[in-house]
């Protein structure tokens, strides 16, 4: 009973205080409309100096509670809006009410500038082999760079893996799973370049880099003209790959992922000599990889060193070798058949069996790229490369597809050869007359190109 009584006691003086208090204060409230009379939401309505305010709501109404007795001056104001002053005076006990009435300025944000420390993903200059000798804000063609820390960060593979989510409006043609990349930019198929090469030799292919040796990839939008041969018109996309840097340093990484993805990749970066003109380079990558679907496979490797010699301060010669060596499910199986509609088979429905042979692909490039500066403004480079392809395997297609959705599998020859011989020399030299700058590039671009496919033998695997 005592402790019910002190309770109520304790309940009733501390009613009082809040009582007494707030017949000590004042509250000061309002409507803010626009000059059309509007309601005028989250307008800055405050006691000028005093750091006591509040924001209207979305009916123009505010509140200002606990305003100590005085004369105050009261300022409502917003960007785009001129801000209105009235002074008031308030005793103790008062609801006080101050309406305003705003007036949009004239004035307006020319320009918002925002700042950022972290370039990492920023590419400024073209590689060499786009010729341009110029910094991409400059140049006249729309031209997008997935840079090697893009690719580092969201831990992509190859040509085919995520890539072209980076690149607006390029999407892949076909779905020929990790085979062949194939992209599709303004209304049909752009050109693919390796080190400023041009390296189709077919519809079908090339086949798809392995990110472990590219450092990063160049999307060209529209005809290239510098690109002397490439006149393509939807473009171009330019896989530049790793070269010494001049430092001695090393990398060893492993990923694992979903669908028994196991992957291992090394680079190696080393100075061969102590006064750094003889560089080596070496990347190196081996993977396992299944599928969501059963009995499908991506396995690969890859082996590219690179040697670089400053023969003397202007002159530099360049080697490297890549090889590629591919064992992967037969081309076709990826596709789908159905009579009942998009999206009606279950998810990890397939065409392809165990019993069918994998694809299996050698892909040898050899490139040798010379760099002369003659003085300072011009600079002569000569590059060759020979580039050849080998693939054993099958395709897999159906040869018919019932109503009641038997589809008969069809599995035929799909062997091919490809070889290349390519040659480039250009010369890049600025002119200036005047204040302004002329950007000069001339070339020669030539090769032979060749390709031979076998798919005329096939049987039907089912009955």
């Amino acid at each position: 009973m005592h402790q019910v009584r002190l309770f109520s006691l304790t309940f009733i003086f501390t009613l009082l205080s809040l009582l007494s208090y707030a017949q000590q204060t004042a509250t000061i409230k309002g409507t803010v409309t626009t000059s059309n009379g509007k309601p005028a939401a989250y307008i800055s309505v405050g006691l000028k100096g005093k750091g006591q305010g509040t924001i209207t709501d979305d009916e123009g109404k505010y509140t200002i509670n606990r305003v100590k007795p005085g004369t105050y001056t009261i300022k409502a104001s917003a960007v785009g809006i001129n801000s209105s002053e009235q002074t008031i005076t308030v005793v103790e006990g008062e609801n006080k009410t101050l309406n305003f009435v705003l007036v949009e300025n004239d004035q307006a944000l020319e320009e918002v500038t925002v700042a950022g420390i972290n370039k990492k993903y920023k590419v400024s200059l073209p590689s060499a082999t786009l010729r341009l000798n110029e910094p991409l804000l400059e140049a006249p063609q729309n031209i997008q760079v997935v840079s090697n820390q893009v690719i580092k960060d969201q831990q992509l593979i190859s040509m085919s893996d995520g890539i072209l989510r980076n690149v607006s409006g390029a999407v892949r043609l076909e779905h020929w799973g990790d085979l062949y990349t194939n992209v599709l930019m303004r209304g049909s198929q752009i050109q693919a370049m390796r080190n400023g090469f041009n390296v189709v030799s077919s519809y079908w292919g090339p086949l798809t880099e392995d990110m472990s040796f590219v450092d990063h990839i160049e999307f060209v939008k529209g005809p290239a003209g510098f690109m002397l041969g490439n006149g393509d018109p939807s473009g171009m996309y330019n896989v530049v790959t790793k070269k010494p840097t001049g430092l001695n340093q090393g990398e060893v990484s492993f990923t694992a992922g979903s669908y028994d993805l196991y992957r291992t990749t090394i680079d190696l970066d080393h100075k061969l000599t102590s006064d750094g003109k003889f560089l080596f380079r070496l990347n190196a990558a081996a993977q396992s990889k299944g599928s969501f679907r059963p009995y499908e496979e991506n396995d690969r490797y890859s082996f590219a060193p690179v040697l670089s010699y400053q023969i003397t301060p202007s002159t530099k010669l360049t080697a490297e070798y890549t090889l590629q060596n591919a064992k992967m499910t037969e081309v076709g199986s990826y596709y789908l058949f159905s009579t009942t509609g998009y999206a009606t088979l279950p998810r990890d429905f397939t065409l392809t069996q165990p019993g069918v042979q994998p694809t299996r692909i050698n892909d040898h490039s050899l490139t040798f790229n010379l760099q002369q500066q003659l003085g300072q403004n011009w600079k002569l480079t000569a590059q060759a490369a020979y580039y050849k392809y080998l693939q054993n395997g099958s395709s897999s297609w159906p040869s018919a597809v019932y109503p009641n959705g038997t589809i008969i599998r069809n599995v035929g020859i799909w062997d091919a050869e490809s070889s290349m011989h390519l040659a480039q020399v250009f010369l890049n030299g600025t002119v200036n007359t005047g204040g302004i700058v002329h950007r000069i590039l001339a070339g020669f671009d030539g090769g032979k190109k060749d390709y031979i496919a076998d798919w005329g033998q096939s049987h039907d695997l089912d009955a």
